[in-house]
């Protein structure tokens, strides 16, 4: 038997962190301490191929978030 990683330990967590969730249509939902966020993508994957960007419950452009991560100022 393997024993599976403590993500509390240090050890890198699966999905960075965040808690994944993908409901009943098939959409894929990021969050953090309830609220929707993700720093590495978009953090809703509607199945329809459309994305939403979060950041700690906040909505964002795709251009507001990539700005962030660039450290851009709009």
């Amino acid at each position: 038997m393997t024993s599976q990683p403590d993500w509390r330990s240090g050890t890198p967590h699966p999905t960075g962190g965040y808690d994944k969730v993908i409901v009943a249509r098939g959409d894929t939902l990021y969050f953090t301490a309830a609220r929707l966020h993700r720093l590495d993508g978009p953090a809703v994957e509607a199945e329809d191929g459309s994305v939403q960007y979060w950041v700690f419950g906040k909505q964002m452009t795709e251009q507001e978030y990539r700005d962030r991560s660039t450290g851009q100022q709009t």
